[in-house]
Formats: C-alpha cells, structure tokens, sequence
C-alpha cells in the first residue's frame, strides 16, 4: 500500500501538476489536488506506521504475539494521526490560513485525541 501510495503521488506530481494554476481553480485542477492529497494520506500514513513500529520493536526484543498485535494497533493508529495531522495542516496551507496558532490548535486536536485512546 505505501509503495502504490508513493508512486501515485509521484505521478500526479509529474503528470498532472495539481498546483499548476492557484488562480483558477477550476474542475480539473481540483480533481488533481485532491488526487495528491488523498496519495499523500495514505503515503503518509503507512510510512508514519511502519516507522513507529519499527522504532517499537527496536526498543522492545523477544515480544509474544499478542503484545506484537498491540503494538501494531498503537503504531497504525498513531500513525494515521501524524498523516492526518500533515494533511490538515497542508490544506491550512494550501488556503493560506495556516498561521503558527492555528498550527498548534491542529497539533494539539491530535494530540487531544492520543491522550483520549491512551486514557481508555
């Protein structure tokens, strides 16, 4: 899934330039943009898990099955955080609305919902 994730990104910047013309936002520009930004997601999303669980098991040897299992569960999840974190704040971006508080509130929203799942 990374790897399509990647080269459909790579693609859609060689080809189909999502941000050629800001100016005029038409149809076709805006099916390109989103395109990009849904690879970039998912790109982003399986490389933020398998680091974190790499980073996991480096720290932790000899791991059973089910604590293996927990700890992909806490990789993928936070994992989808961080994508989804860069995406909001890429967006922010894209509309030139991201100013440094609005960046914090972004990370601090994820980070809100992190503490949730590990309160539970």
């Amino acid at each position: 899934m990374v790897v399509v994730s990647f080269f459909l990104m790579l693609v859609t910047l060689v080809f189909l330039s999502p941000y050629s013309d800001p100016e005029s936002f038409r149809q076709s520009v805006a099916l390109n943009v989103i395109i990009f930004e849904v690879s970039l997601f998912f790109a982003l999303f399986g490389g933020f898990s398998l680091l974190l669980f790499w980073i996991r098991t480096l720290k932790t040897k000899g791991l059973r099955r089910k604590e293996l299992d927990s700890l992909t569960g806490i990789s993928v999840r936070q994992g989808f955080l961080l994508a989804l974190m860069v995406l909001i704040l890429l967006i922010m971006q894209s509309f030139q609305v991201l100013v440094w508080w609005d960046g914090l509130l972004a990370v601090g929203a994820v980070i809100m919902v992190e503490l949730y799942f590990l309160a539970r």
